[in-house]
């Protein structure tokens, strides 16, 4: 009798032996297209190399063909969400908890799927049913110190990343997430465990999760004042996280944009515009002081801040068919017809209303919006726009300390994040002449040394009263995302300008490529 090939990839898989198994899952496939159970190891088998976007078409499939199996909807959910597609992660995510409630893995997946999508309470729930199921489960405590640090409750999120890391001290998720605690023995230890993870590695072995541990441990030298040593950190495992960037592509888009949207585009495209004066647009390089623009107004009563919506670089996305700095945008932007692109805003303010049916003003708080601004111009002339600035050195200081995500190429190294604000501030410098809107820029440097004045200006601009809410920090209802959650939180000071004066030592190709294009 000749062993089933399925059961055999899934010992295969089980084994950690992820390649053999792919191979034989994919020749069932070929002989049994709608295997719903090969489907999902092959699933399996590419979550494991990190392909999340080639995995999720196969557990859609499996989910298909295993409509009762909490599982297969619960990985297919956390595949989902770990793409930013939180909403479309939502109902496999509530069949999985449904289907298994006494299930650790369903509930916690729920708890994270709500928590990308702001749910604090519903959250919260999932979280602690799956401590219900084990009350140990160091994953179940991360999304709750993860949940309860975005929403301002640190001493709660310390209890809970001290459990996690207790149980689970060589986890690198639970290890980067601690590196955020106040405690000083458990970032002691945390440092500890990063450097005994990294010291056991093969020569040259970085990968996203290595990287991720390096800039954790960086963080917390930093937070040491050893920047020589978080120096080591933050430039030592870079490759892990940032594929290589070529310049030539971003330059080429910042001097298309140049040439295609210049006054002539926008005059005759002025009869695209939408009424609508909801949208508060902050955009700027990461890093620039954004997050704090956005609680600035998102205090105010009658805002609501909608953290960095992904819809207008999804739009964007669709019609340069996913090569978005490539020649195909701008042949999609000369073909696109009043009536498509109106369909592009009119959706958008649907998912304003979707987000708060009462705020006066919806703040879309997304900084790479800046490359994207010839849409949002055509189609919101009455919106606001804020542009925050801040120093180049001082920007490109935090970028560089600060793991974005892979698609930052441009933080691959100083040199490369130096010539790219470079092309960021000449785009800056064109939209300020051509875009038919009034933009405000809003220097960060201006926004901590006089706060008061400067948000009045700020609150005017986007044609708010004054509101004396707006100088207060957030409280717990306000849930903040961004690498920025700690320092939006704390009053407003200056203390962070001019930081990059105590690292000038070790940010020398840095600053040499910020003054080349001074020169």
């Amino acid at each position: 009798m000749h062993p089933d090939p399925t059961e055999q990839a899934f010992a295969l898989l089980q084994a950690g032996q992820f390649d053999r198994a792919q191979t034989l899952l994919e020749a069932v496939l070929q002989n049994d297209p709608r295997n719903a159970r090969a489907r999902y190891g092959l699933g399996i088998a590419c979550l494991s190399f990190g392909r999340t976007a080639q995995a999720i078409p196969h557990l859609e499939e499996a989910a298909k063909g295993a409509k009762k199996e909490a599982v297969v909807h619960t990985t297919l959910a956390s595949a989902l969400n770990i793409e930013r597609r939180s909403e479309d992660a939502l109902p496999h995510a509530r069949k999985g908890a449904s289907l298994a409630l006494g299930s650790e893995y369903a509930q916690r997946v729920l708890g994270e799927v709500y928590a990308d999508l702001r749910r604090s309470g519903l959250a919260r729930q999932a979280f602690e049913q799956a401590l219900k199921a084990d009350p140990q489960s160091p994953r179940a405590h991360l999304g709750l110190f993860e949940l309860e640090m975005t929403l301002g409750n640190r001493e709660i999120a310390e209890n809970h990343i001290r459990i996690a890391f207790t149980e689970a001290p060589s986890d690198p998720a639970i290890l980067t997430a601690a590196a955020e605690a106040q405690d000083e023995t458990l970032k002691a230890s945390v440092l500890d465990g990063i450097e005994r993870h990294l010291a056991n590695l093969p020569q040259g072995a970085a990968t996203a999760e290595v990287t991720r541990l390096a800039f954790a441990a960086g963080k917390i030298c930093d937070a040491a004042g050893d920047t020589g040593k978080a120096f080591s950190f933050f430039d030592g495992y870079r490759t892990g996280l940032y594929p290589a960037h070529d310049p030539g592509v971003q330059k080429a888009f910042v001097e298309s944009c140049k040439a295609a949207f210049d006054r002539e585009f926008f005059e005759q495209r002025k009869d695209w515009a939408l009424s609508s004066d909801r949208p508060v647009f902050v955009f700027g390089m990461p890093r620039s002081g954004t997050t704090l623009v956005e609680r600035i107004i998102g205090r105010h009563p009658a805002a609501r801040a909608a953290g960095e919506l992904q819809f207008i670089p999804d739009r964007i996305h669709d019609l340069a068919s996913g090569r978005i700095h490539d020649p195909r945008l701008f042949e999609a932007a000369r073909q696109m017809t009043r009536q498509d692109a109106q369909r592009i805003g009119r959706r958008y303010l649907s998912h304003l209303e979707d987000i708060d049916k009462r705020a006066h003003r919806v703040i879309d708080k997304m900084p790479h919006n800046y490359e994207n601004l010839w849409l949002l111009a055509l189609l919101f002339p009455n919106a606001s726009f804020v542009h925050v600035t801040r120093s180049a050195e001082d920007t490109c200081l935090s970028i560089y300390m600060t793991p974005l995500p892979p698609h930052h190429s441009y933080n691959e190294s100083q040199a490369s994040l130096g010539r790219y604000f470079n092309l960021y501030r000449d785009l800056m410098a064109h939209w300020s002449e051509v875009l038919p809107v009034a933009l405000r820029h809003q220097s960060y440097e201006s926004l901590v040394s006089d706060n008061e004045t400067e948000s009045r200006t700020l609150l005017a601009h986007t044609g708010l009263d004054w509101d004396d809410d707006c100088l207060k920090p957030p409280d717990e209802t306000t849930q903040i995302f961004t690498f920025s959650r700690e320092q939006a939180r704390r009053p407003v000071y200056g203390s962070s300008v001019g930081r990059w004066k105590a690292y000038q030592a070790h940010i020398q190709p840095l600053l040499a490529a910020l003054e080349a294009k001074a020169n």
